[in-house]
């Protein structure tokens, strides 16, 4: 059964989002995607845009691999004054070509557009950014005012680092610093994003460099670190207690990037994650479409300690026509917002796509989930956060999918589920019992 309110595409394997940009009333989204099936494979860039969030048009096949590279992961940026040489107000996507044949290769290469992104050209220069690495991939780049030139960071996937380079046109590159991993949990860097956040209720804005690592890392593997950018160097908040931070403790939410721009009234961009995961994801059963998106979330930091927490809210205008559940009884809507009631203990337990049951339990002032089976009682804790007393926790639930956040947003929770028959895999017991 397809999601009712979460982005997946008509058919075929689709995974981590590509090229977040806004441009001309629309938001663009573009994915990994292969448009020969529904396993990974031919990764090209799949296309959709929306003029609400909420609603998404699936549009063709953005820029395809060829028998020389593979189209893996990068970004987008609208290019208002014609900086890189292709007319004012061009789109430009700046991804990472990996070679189709061994032995593997990975650079950084340019795609343009003039027609509000329905056709793409790829740049003739290719690639801008060649370091004749094998593992060298998914650029994020953004305008940077203070500076006045677009800046890109960049994996260094198997050294579990990142490089900042910096550019007046986006086609010629120059390497400004290095993100080191300082202590990171997992190995393989993938995915990084470099992003300025308000910190909420002070007027002040801080850093967040957040990556994603492929193996061995805590929750999704998508973890962040505060700090301070000025141009050239990323320097992480020595003062934070955790310095690296967990952004979503589900096994299913991974890759995230942001549209660096609009933002709200508040200053909070959006991003958006991959609701999948590549340890499982291709065992998952056939259904002619593998893999959704996440519900776009605002984002901004909290005052945490000695730190700073990032704050994630579901965008409104996404969910705006999904039901509210309250009142839990026996029937749920497959799609449904659900508000678990404050109640001084409660439970909700659901089963995920592979089988094993989440358990969501809930006191009054504290939320924890954990992973249960039939073997082990406990296997082991997946996220804690604690919730003001009283306050609700949040479920979005969707055909094959739940997204959990804490009130106050500082714990989120993403994964895949399965249906049992025609009804959720998934009981609520309010009471001690």
């Amino acid at each position: 059964m397809r999601p009712l309110y979460h982005y997946a595409a008509a058919a075929n394997w689709l995974s981590d989002p590509n090229g977040l940009v806004h441009h001309d009333g629309e938001w663009h989204l573009f994915y990994q995607y292969n448009p020969q099936g529904e396993d990974w494979g031919h990764m090209s860039w799949g296309h959709a845009v929306s003029t609400d969030l909420a609603t998404w048009r699936e549009l063709p096949v953005a820029i395809e691999d060829d028998p020389q590279d593979l189209i893996f992961s990068g970004s987008a940026v609208c290019d208002p004054d014609g900086r890189a040489g292709f007319g004012t107000n061009a789109l430009i996507a700046l991804y990472t070509a990996s070679s189709a044949q061994p032995p593997q290769r990975q650079s950084q290469a340019l795609a343009w557009s003039i027609d509000r992104g329905r056709t793409w050209h790829k740049y003739d220069g290719n690639p801008v950014v060649d370091r004749g690495l094998a593992d060298f991939r998914d650029p994020n780049v953004f305008w940077h005012e203070a500076t006045q030139r677009w800046i890109m960071v960049v994996a260094l996937s198997a050294e579990h680092r990142a490089l900042i380079y910096g550019s007046s046109d986006l086609r010629h590159w120059d390497e400004l610093s290095v993100v080191e991993s300082g202590g990171a949990p997992g190995r393989i860097w993938e995915c990084p994003l470099l992003i300025e956040l308000p910190v909420e209720d002070c007027g002040e804005t801080r850093w967040v460099f957040k990556v994603d690592v492929l193996h061995d890392g805590p929750g999704s593997g998508t973890i962040y670190r505060t700090g301070t950018f000025d141009g050239t160097r990323f320097v992480a908040d020595g003062r934070a207690a955790a310095p690296w931070q967990v952004a979503d403790w589900g096994s299913d939410f991974y890759a995230a990037i942001a549209w660096h721009e609009p933002r709200d009234a508040k200053g909070r961009p959006l991003w958006v994650g991959w609701m999948g995961n590549h340890a499982y994801q291709a065992q998952l059963p056939r259904q002619g479409w593998r893999g959704a998106m996440s519900l776009p979330r605002r984002l901004s930091l909290v005052t945490a300690g000695e730190g700073w927490a990032l704050r994630q809210e579901v965008e409104p205008a996404a969910v705006a026509g999904v039901p509210t559940v309250s009142h839990l009884a026996d029937a749920i809507p497959v799609a449904a917002r659900i508000v678990l009631p404050p109640a001084e203990y409660c439970t909700l337990t659901v089963a995920d796509a592979a089988g094993r049951q989440f358990v969501i339990e809930r006191h009054a002032a504290l939320l924890s989930i954990c992973r249960r089976d039939s073997v082990s009682p406990v296997l082991d804790t997946v996220g804690r956060c604690h919730v003001a007393s009283g306050a609700p926790v949040v479920l979005w639930f969707d055909a094959g999918s739940c997204e959990v956040l804490s009130a106050e947003g500082l714990c989120a929770l993403t994964f895949q589920h399965r249906l049992a028959g025609e009804s959720w895999a998934m009981r609520f017991t309010p009471g001690g019992d």
